[in-house]
């Protein structure tokens, strides 16, 4: 059963019981984010999945000692955490003296990530193209890189097969501003598609590492 999530799709967390570091809320806050924080941090680290899950411990440890310098007013929570989970995998690639290549591989792709989806394009996928078996593992990357509102949605319509009025009850709104969010999810998603596809192609293509 989905969990439901105000109109921004931000779970309803109490910041003030979070701060105080209060045991439910805690556990509220880490089962909202963990998935999509993992999936982040997942590609990030070439695919290991032991070392993903102790830079995930980590991020979320570092982000609840930290916790009193998020501003709810400013963003949204998960941006922030995948900024500290970026601090995270680059000390961990580090103690493990793993190749800087791969970090800053990422870093580019977050980069050249933002710009496209600042410039989101509107045209579609060809469903010849998404039905390819090696295309899922990029679907996979593009959505952690969505912001988590965008996640949420394309995970109801697609993974879980929810109606627009489903979602629309779930996100708090009507289904004309439901198929909005929709939308505009669909382009998010496209441009991360083929911005971290580029990066991954043009990465192969001169012998750099990547994930």
């Amino acid at each position: 059963m989905v969990k439901r999530t105000t109109a921004r799709s931000e779970p309803e967390i109490d910041f003030g019981r979070l701060r105080r570091r209060d045991k439910e809320e805690v556990g509220r806050w880490f089962d909202a984010y963990s998935d999509p924080v993992y999936g982040f941090i997942f590609y990030r680290v070439g695919r290991d999945a032991d070392l993903a899950g102790d830079v995930a411990q980590e991020t979320f440890v570092s982000a609840l000692e930290t916790i009193e310098r998020f501003n709810p007013r400013r963003g949204e929570m998960f941006p922030w955490l995948t900024h500290i989970a970026r601090n995270c995998i680059r000390k961990a690639l580090r103690r493990r003296g793993r190749d800087e290549a791969l970090p800053d591989f990422w870093n580019a792709v977050d980069h050249r990530l933002a710009r496209a989806i600042m410039s989101m394009r509107s045209d579609i996928f060809p469903e010849e193209l998404l039905a390819q078996k090696e295309i899922a593992e990029l679907v996979r990357m593009a959505l952690t890189n969505l912001p988590l509102r965008y996640q949420t949605a394309l995970r109801r319509c697609y993974f879980e097969e929810l109606s627009l009025h489903e979602i629309a009850a779930m996100e708090g709104i009507n289904q004309g501003a439901a198929k909005v969010l929709l939308h505009r999810a669909r382009l998010a998603f496209r441009a991360a598609f083929e911005t971290i596809s580029a990066s991954v192609f043009k990465g192969q293509g001169e012998g750099k590492a990547t994930p």
